[in-house]
């Protein structure tokens, strides 16, 4: 065994390119400052050894990124074979996202979160900037988000909400719903559009001008709530069916 080992570092030793495999321990002699191997070219499979340049310069977290629906996926070099917990990526996002997404690295697609448990909301996951991600237990977790407080295109009423600026017009409340879902917030409670229409009225366009749909229960079948016309306490309810307004409310982070 030893002259075969002797055998493999030999051709290591010769100035031509080859990839020689050792399917046996090596034992290193001599002094400490001396022991090693030089000259290991970077990992080609997932379960290759990784070179201390390979760390250093952090190609084995690196992935490049693309989107497809509500979906990133991660591609790696060398290629993922298992999703083990701790595992760390990281990625230049191609561009703007935020509400319900996934990571795909590998073959399945996991939900991706905030460190609080909720889906990214506007302005966290921007277009060309670095996001790190940490998988665990069957969920990609979205480390630091960049933003803080409330959201892009967003005022905050108080300490734990945030509501739109502008209305989005034309939508059923199934529509509405979804909007606001897909942006990271949510439909406003009645109380949440109350609070935001009296404390922040001069600052909110179209306030007033439109019905908007909002996220409430009353005491009529096959409808769905609205507030907002004319003044902060006007509310109806209307068919779901319909389109009106809506504007989201959000929770800062």
């Amino acid at each position: 065994m030893k002259q075969l080992l002797h055998i493999a570092f030999a051709l290591l030793a010769l100035p031509a390119m080859a990839q020689v495999q050792v399917d046996v321990p090596i034992q290193f002699t001599g002094a400490d400052d001396r022991r090693g191997v030089d000259g290991l070219a970077d990992p080609t499979q997932g379960s290759s050894a990784i070179t201390v340049g390979f760390a250093v310069r952090g190609a084995a977290h690196w992935c490049s990124a693309t989107v497809e629906a509500d979906t990133l996926d991660l591609q790696l070099e060398p290629v993922i074979s298992n999703l083990n917990n701790g595992l760390l990526l990281r990625f230049a996002a191609p561009t703007d996202l935020h509400g319900p997404l996934h990571i795909r690295a590998g073959t399945q697609a996991l939900p991706l979160l905030r460190p609080d448990g909720l889906a990214p909301i506007r302005g966290q996951v921007r277009s060309g900037n670095i996001c790190e991600v940490l998988h665990a237990d069957g969920t990609w977790t979205l480390l630091a988000p960049e933003l803080r407080g409330c959201p892009s295109g967003t005022l905050q009423v108080h300490e734990r909400l945030c509501v739109d600026v502008n209305e989005r017009a034309g939508l059923s409340f199934q529509q509405a719903a979804s909007y606001c879902n897909a942006q990271g917030g949510r439909l406003c409670r009645w109380d949440e559009y109350y609070a935001a229409c009296t404390l922040l009225q001069d600052q909110l366009a179209d306030l007033f001008d439109n019905w908007e749909w909002i996220d409430d229960t009353s005491n009529h079948t096959q409808t769905a709530d609205q507030a907002g016309l004319g003044d902060c306490a006007a509310q109806r309810s209307a068919s779901p069916l319909n389109s009106f307004s809506a504007r989201c409310c959000f929770q800062p982070r």
